[in-house]
Protein backbone atom coordinates (compact mmCIF):
# COMPACT_ATOMS: atom_id res chain seq x y z
CA UNK A 1 0.00 0.00 0.00
CA UNK A 2 1.14 3.56 -0.86
CA UNK A 3 2.29 5.37 2.26
CA UNK A 4 4.40 2.48 3.96
CA UNK A 5 8.15 3.92 4.05
CA UNK A 6 10.99 1.85 3.32
CA UNK A 7 14.08 4.03 3.22
CA UNK A 8 13.91 7.49 5.38
CA UNK A 9 16.10 10.38 4.50
CA UNK A 10 16.02 12.97 7.66
CA UNK A 11 17.53 16.29 6.78
CA UNK A 12 19.25 18.62 9.10
CA UNK A 13 20.26 21.87 8.21
CA UNK A 14 22.06 22.80 10.98
CA UNK A 15 23.18 21.67 14.60
CA UNK A 16 21.01 23.22 17.23
CA UNK A 17 17.86 21.66 18.56
CA UNK A 18 17.36 18.85 16.21
CA UNK A 19 16.76 16.02 18.79
CA UNK A 20 12.70 16.59 17.85
CA UNK A 21 13.10 16.20 14.32
CA UNK A 22 14.99 13.35 15.20
CA UNK A 23 12.38 11.82 17.13
CA UNK A 24 9.92 11.77 14.96
CA UNK A 25 11.65 10.50 12.61
CA UNK A 26 13.19 7.26 14.39
CA UNK A 27 9.09 6.93 15.79
CA UNK A 28 8.07 6.89 11.79
CA UNK A 29 11.07 4.60 10.72
CA UNK A 30 10.41 1.97 13.48
CA UNK A 31 6.62 2.13 12.55
CA UNK A 32 7.17 1.48 8.98
CA UNK A 33 10.46 -0.80 9.82
CA UNK A 34 12.18 1.79 7.29
CA UNK A 35 16.01 2.14 6.98
CA UNK A 36 17.06 5.78 8.53
CA UNK A 37 19.70 8.21 7.01
CA UNK A 38 20.34 11.50 8.73
CA UNK A 39 21.84 13.86 6.40
CA UNK A 40 23.44 16.85 7.91
CA UNK A 41 23.00 19.60 4.75
CA UNK A 42 25.30 22.42 5.15
CA UNK A 43 25.43 25.67 3.15
CA UNK A 44 29.14 26.01 1.37
CA UNK A 45 30.75 28.47 2.80
CA UNK A 46 30.20 32.17 0.61
CA UNK A 47 31.92 32.73 -2.38
CA UNK A 48 33.17 35.92 -0.89
CA UNK A 49 35.43 34.13 1.72
CA UNK A 50 37.94 33.45 -0.60
CA UNK A 51 37.89 36.94 -1.43
CA UNK A 52 39.50 37.83 1.99
CA UNK A 53 40.96 34.47 2.47
CA UNK A 54 44.37 33.16 0.57
CA UNK A 55 43.23 30.15 -1.73
CA UNK A 56 44.77 27.87 0.69
CA UNK A 57 43.08 29.24 3.75
CA UNK A 58 39.91 29.02 2.52
CA UNK A 59 40.12 25.44 1.47
CA UNK A 60 41.30 24.86 5.07
CA UNK A 61 39.03 26.25 6.80
CA UNK A 62 36.06 24.38 4.27
CA UNK A 63 38.08 21.07 5.67
CA UNK A 64 38.14 21.93 9.35
CA UNK A 65 33.92 22.63 9.18
CA UNK A 66 33.57 19.38 7.31
CA UNK A 67 35.66 17.60 10.20
CA UNK A 68 34.02 19.05 12.69
CA UNK A 69 30.44 18.58 11.34
CA UNK A 70 31.32 14.79 10.91
CA UNK A 71 32.53 14.35 14.38
CA UNK A 72 29.56 16.38 15.61
CA UNK A 73 26.77 14.07 13.77
CA UNK A 74 29.18 10.90 14.66
CA UNK A 75 28.71 11.66 18.15
CA UNK A 76 24.82 12.53 17.91
CA UNK A 77 24.60 9.71 15.99
CA UNK A 78 25.88 7.20 18.94
CA UNK A 79 23.25 8.55 21.03
CA UNK A 80 20.81 8.55 18.50
CA UNK A 81 21.00 4.96 17.60
CA UNK A 82 20.70 3.52 20.85
CA UNK A 83 17.38 1.30 20.10
CA UNK A 84 17.49 2.10 16.24
CA UNK A 85 20.10 1.74 13.21
CA UNK A 86 21.16 5.39 11.34
CA UNK A 87 23.21 5.83 9.20
CA UNK A 88 24.81 9.66 8.78
CA UNK A 89 26.60 12.01 6.26
CA UNK A 90 27.59 15.55 5.88
CA UNK A 91 27.18 17.71 2.89
CA UNK A 92 28.39 21.27 1.82
CA UNK A 93 26.55 23.41 -1.17
CA UNK A 94 23.02 24.13 -1.99
CA UNK A 95 21.02 21.94 0.81
CA UNK A 96 17.61 21.53 -1.38
CA UNK A 97 20.14 20.19 -4.00
CA UNK A 98 22.05 17.84 -2.33
CA UNK A 99 18.97 16.61 -0.89
CA UNK A 100 16.98 16.20 -4.00
CA UNK A 101 20.50 14.46 -5.51
CA UNK A 102 20.97 12.01 -2.87
CA UNK A 103 16.80 11.18 -2.49
CA UNK A 104 17.37 9.84 -6.66
CA UNK A 105 20.40 8.51 -6.00
CA UNK A 106 20.00 6.47 -3.15
CA UNK A 107 16.34 6.12 -3.64
CA UNK A 108 14.64 7.15 -0.61
CA UNK A 109 11.22 7.48 -0.52
CA UNK A 110 10.15 10.13 2.18
CA UNK A 111 12.22 13.72 3.41
CA UNK A 112 11.73 14.31 6.79
CA UNK A 113 13.29 17.62 8.13
CA UNK A 114 12.38 20.45 10.71
CA UNK A 115 10.90 24.01 9.12
CA UNK A 116 13.56 26.09 8.60
CA UNK A 117 14.33 27.98 12.23
CA UNK A 118 15.11 31.17 10.68
CA UNK A 119 11.95 32.17 9.63
CA UNK A 120 8.39 32.58 11.96
CA UNK A 121 6.73 29.59 13.04
CA UNK A 122 3.54 30.58 10.78
CA UNK A 123 5.80 30.58 7.45
CA UNK A 124 7.70 27.75 6.03
CA UNK A 125 11.39 28.90 4.62
CA UNK A 126 12.86 28.76 1.09
CA UNK A 127 13.99 25.45 1.84
CA UNK A 128 11.04 23.97 2.54
CA UNK A 129 9.50 25.49 -0.16
CA UNK A 130 11.16 23.98 -2.50
CA UNK A 131 11.26 20.64 -1.63
CA UNK A 132 7.60 20.33 -1.84
CA UNK A 133 8.05 21.97 -5.70
CA UNK A 134 10.70 19.88 -6.69
CA UNK A 135 11.59 17.06 -4.11
CA UNK A 136 10.34 13.81 -6.09
CA UNK A 137 9.28 11.57 -2.87
CA UNK A 138 6.98 12.63 -0.29
CA UNK A 139 8.45 15.76 2.14
CA UNK A 140 7.01 15.83 5.89
CA UNK A 141 7.79 19.35 7.57
CA UNK A 142 7.77 19.02 10.94
CA UNK A 143 6.95 21.78 13.11
CA UNK A 144 9.25 23.60 15.97
CA UNK A 145 7.31 22.17 19.48
CA UNK A 146 4.67 20.28 18.08
CA UNK A 147 3.91 16.99 19.88
CA UNK A 148 5.76 13.75 18.42
CA UNK A 149 2.32 11.68 18.58
CA UNK A 150 -0.72 12.86 16.40
CA UNK A 151 -4.52 12.40 17.48
CA UNK A 152 -6.00 14.27 14.25
CA UNK A 153 -4.60 13.09 10.12
CA UNK A 154 -6.02 15.62 7.91
CA UNK A 155 -6.39 14.29 4.13
CA UNK A 156 -6.66 17.36 1.71
CA UNK A 157 -8.12 15.98 -1.34
CA UNK A 158 -9.04 18.35 -5.06
CA UNK A 159 -12.06 17.02 -6.10
CA UNK A 160 -12.21 19.05 -8.84
CA UNK A 161 -12.21 16.75 -11.90
CA UNK A 162 -13.87 19.80 -14.76
CA UNK A 163 -10.09 19.62 -16.53
CA UNK A 164 -8.94 18.50 -19.91
CA UNK A 165 -9.29 14.37 -19.73
CA UNK A 166 -5.19 13.76 -19.50
CA UNK A 167 -5.24 15.79 -16.34
CA UNK A 168 -7.98 14.60 -14.69
CA UNK A 169 -6.66 10.74 -14.33
CA UNK A 170 -3.35 12.83 -12.56
CA UNK A 171 -5.74 14.33 -10.30
CA UNK A 172 -7.17 11.37 -9.47
CA UNK A 173 -4.10 9.17 -8.87
CA UNK A 174 -3.00 11.82 -7.09
CA UNK A 175 -5.97 12.18 -4.54
CA UNK A 176 -5.98 8.38 -4.23
CA UNK A 177 -2.64 8.78 -3.25
CA UNK A 178 -3.20 11.28 -0.66
CA UNK A 179 -5.63 9.49 1.36
CA UNK A 180 -3.77 6.42 1.25
CA UNK A 181 -0.56 8.26 2.50
CA UNK A 182 -2.92 9.95 4.98
CA UNK A 183 -4.81 6.71 5.96
CA UNK A 184 -1.37 4.55 6.94
CA UNK A 185 -0.25 7.63 8.92
CA UNK A 186 -3.61 7.44 10.73
CA UNK A 187 -3.68 3.92 11.36
CA UNK A 188 0.26 3.70 12.60
CA UNK A 189 -0.56 7.02 15.13
CA UNK A 190 -3.78 5.32 16.35
CA UNK A 191 -5.36 8.37 14.68
CA UNK A 192 -8.42 9.84 13.61
CA UNK A 193 -8.68 10.26 9.71
CA UNK A 194 -9.89 13.44 8.69
CA UNK A 195 -10.84 13.93 5.04
CA UNK A 196 -11.60 17.72 3.67
CA UNK A 197 -12.52 19.41 0.28
CA UNK A 198 -13.20 22.68 -0.23
CA UNK A 199 -14.87 24.14 -3.45
CA UNK A 200 -15.94 27.75 -4.56
CA UNK A 201 -18.98 28.25 -7.52
CA UNK A 202 -18.40 31.64 -8.04
CA UNK A 203 -15.56 33.53 -6.14
CA UNK A 204 -17.01 35.25 -3.14
CA UNK A 205 -15.15 38.16 -3.52
CA UNK A 206 -16.37 38.63 -7.17
CA UNK A 207 -20.00 38.62 -5.46
CA UNK A 208 -19.50 40.61 -2.99
CA UNK A 209 -17.98 43.23 -5.15
CA UNK A 210 -20.82 43.22 -7.50
CA UNK A 211 -19.08 42.49 -10.27
CA UNK A 212 -21.37 39.98 -11.07
CA UNK A 213 -25.66 39.19 -10.42
CA UNK A 214 -26.83 36.00 -9.61
CA UNK A 215 -29.84 34.22 -9.67
CA UNK A 216 -29.75 33.31 -5.74
CA UNK A 217 -32.21 30.18 -5.76
CA UNK A 218 -30.14 29.23 -9.31
CA UNK A 219 -26.89 29.68 -7.26
CA UNK A 220 -28.32 27.55 -4.27
CA UNK A 221 -29.09 24.42 -6.58
CA UNK A 222 -25.79 25.09 -8.12
CA UNK A 223 -24.04 24.27 -5.03
CA UNK A 224 -25.94 21.52 -4.28
CA UNK A 225 -25.19 19.78 -7.02
CA UNK A 226 -21.63 20.71 -6.70
CA UNK A 227 -21.84 19.04 -3.37
CA UNK A 228 -23.62 16.09 -4.39
CA UNK A 229 -21.04 15.66 -7.43
CA UNK A 230 -18.16 15.91 -4.78
CA UNK A 231 -19.66 13.55 -2.34
CA UNK A 232 -19.78 11.01 -5.04
CA UNK A 233 -16.51 11.67 -6.18
CA UNK A 234 -15.43 10.64 -2.48
CA UNK A 235 -17.25 8.08 -1.87
CA UNK A 236 -15.81 6.68 -4.83
CA UNK A 237 -12.22 7.18 -3.33
CA UNK A 238 -13.21 5.26 -0.24
CA UNK A 239 -14.86 2.38 -2.29
CA UNK A 240 -10.91 1.77 -4.04
CA UNK A 241 -9.54 2.46 -0.83
CA UNK A 242 -11.25 -0.15 1.24
CA UNK A 243 -10.70 -2.95 -0.90
CA UNK A 244 -6.75 -2.45 -0.31
CA UNK A 245 -7.59 -2.55 3.28
CA UNK A 246 -7.92 -5.41 5.17
CA UNK A 247 -11.34 -6.39 6.68
CA UNK A 248 -12.94 -4.01 8.69
CA UNK A 249 -10.64 -1.51 8.77
CA UNK A 250 -12.93 1.02 7.72
CA UNK A 251 -15.19 0.67 10.54
CA UNK A 252 -12.17 1.06 12.93
CA UNK A 253 -11.02 4.33 11.06
CA UNK A 254 -14.77 5.92 10.92
CA UNK A 255 -12.75 8.34 8.69
CA UNK A 256 -14.64 12.01 8.87
CA UNK A 257 -15.77 13.73 5.60
CA UNK A 258 -16.23 17.05 5.80
CA UNK A 259 -17.02 18.91 2.56
CA UNK A 260 -17.24 22.92 2.78
CA UNK A 261 -18.11 25.44 -0.16
CA UNK A 262 -15.67 28.24 0.64
CA UNK A 263 -12.14 29.82 -0.82
CA UNK A 264 -10.27 26.81 -1.14
CA UNK A 265 -6.88 28.93 -0.74
CA UNK A 266 -8.39 30.52 2.92
CA UNK A 267 -10.40 27.72 3.44
CA UNK A 268 -8.37 24.24 3.52
CA UNK A 269 -6.03 25.81 6.65
CA UNK A 270 -9.11 26.49 8.10
CA UNK A 271 -10.84 23.88 8.13
CA UNK A 272 -7.53 21.80 8.73
CA UNK A 273 -7.28 24.03 11.92
CA UNK A 274 -10.47 23.51 13.42
CA UNK A 275 -10.37 19.80 13.30
CA UNK A 276 -7.58 20.04 15.03
CA UNK A 277 -4.93 18.57 12.64
CA UNK A 278 -2.12 17.34 13.74
CA UNK A 279 -0.18 16.31 9.82
CA UNK A 280 -2.04 17.51 7.08
CA UNK A 281 -1.10 15.13 3.98
CA UNK A 282 -1.70 16.80 0.56
CA UNK A 283 -0.99 17.03 -3.06
CA UNK A 284 1.73 19.73 -3.98
CA UNK A 285 2.10 19.23 -7.08
CA UNK A 286 -0.97 18.32 -10.17
CA UNK A 287 0.68 18.32 -13.22
CA UNK A 288 3.12 16.60 -15.01
CA UNK A 289 5.68 18.27 -17.37
CA UNK A 290 5.25 21.49 -15.39
CA UNK A 291 8.34 21.83 -13.35
CA UNK A 292 7.22 23.21 -10.04
CA UNK A 293 3.82 24.09 -10.71
CA UNK A 294 1.85 23.82 -7.25
CA UNK A 295 -1.69 23.81 -8.11
CA UNK A 296 -2.50 26.97 -9.08
CA UNK A 297 -0.88 28.26 -5.77
CA UNK A 298 -3.97 26.87 -3.76
CA UNK A 299 -1.14 24.13 -2.13
CA UNK A 300 1.49 26.49 -1.34
CA UNK A 301 -0.65 29.18 0.19
CA UNK A 302 -2.31 26.70 2.12
CA UNK A 303 0.91 25.33 3.26
CA UNK A 304 1.92 28.57 4.39
CA UNK A 305 -1.27 28.93 7.01
CA UNK A 306 -0.97 25.75 7.93
CA UNK A 307 0.41 25.71 12.14
CA UNK A 308 1.22 21.43 11.50
CA UNK A 309 3.31 19.18 10.30
CA UNK A 310 2.87 19.12 6.30
CA UNK A 311 3.51 15.70 4.21
CA UNK A 312 3.48 17.05 0.81
CA UNK A 313 2.74 14.55 -1.80
CA UNK A 314 3.85 14.25 -5.38
CA UNK A 315 1.20 12.41 -8.39
CA UNK A 316 2.80 9.35 -10.22
CA UNK A 317 5.24 9.92 -12.62
CA UNK A 318 6.80 13.17 -11.60
CA UNK A 319 10.40 13.88 -12.37
CA UNK A 320 12.30 16.51 -10.86
CA UNK A 321 13.10 19.63 -12.78
CA UNK A 322 16.53 19.69 -10.57
CA UNK A 323 19.88 18.42 -12.27
CA UNK A 324 21.12 16.03 -10.37
CA UNK A 325 24.79 16.02 -9.08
Amino acid sequence: MSGHFKNILCVLSDTHDQDEVIEQAIHIAKSHQAKLTVLLALESLPPTASMVMESFTYLESERNIGSAAESWLSDKLNNWSGDYPIAGKVSFGHPFIKIISKVVKESHDLVIKLSDSDFPPDRLGSEDMRLFRKCPCPVWVVRHGQNRKYQSVVAALDLNYHYPAHEISVRKKLNMDILRHATHIALLEFAQLKVVHVFDSVPQHILREGFISVDEDALDSDLTAIHQERENELESLFSELEKELEPEVMDYLKPQRVIVHGYPRREIAATAASLGADVVVLGTVARLGVPGFIMGGTAEETIQQLHCAVVGIKPEGFETPVEIE
